[in-house]
């Protein structure tokens, strides 16, 4: 039995959706630890401006200064960003590939 075109389709169809579930689930907030992507194309620094209005604190800039690692003990911390104008915020546990670059 050989799978068809439209066969491929749902299996495929089937393993992204399953692909964006457990990445939304992993990217969750979770602790008060959170990567802020800005929109790249905003004045200078916007993850620095977009964490200051929210009431945190900056833990360490990113790559690029578009995207900072931010710490806040309260509440609703995740909600003030994306309000305040973060395009993404992610738990810190994601942020290996947002830190910068050491160099030697």
């Amino acid at each position: 039995m050989s799978v068809t075109r439209k066969g491929w389709i749902v299996i495929a169809a089937n393993a992204s959706l399953v692909a964006v579930v457990l990445l939304l689930a992993f990217a969750v907030p979770r602790s008060p630890y959170l990567i802020v992507v800005a929109p790249p194309w905003h004045a200078d620094r916007p993850a620095l401006h977009i964490i200051a209005d929210a009431g945190g604190t900056i833990v360490e800039n990113g790559r690029y200064d578009w995207i900072a690692i931010a710490h806040s003990e309260q509440s609703e911390f995740a909600s003030r960003l994306m309000k305040r104008g973060a395009l993404l915020v992610m738990d810190h546990a994601l942020a290996a590939g947002c830190l910068r670059r050491t160099t030697q």
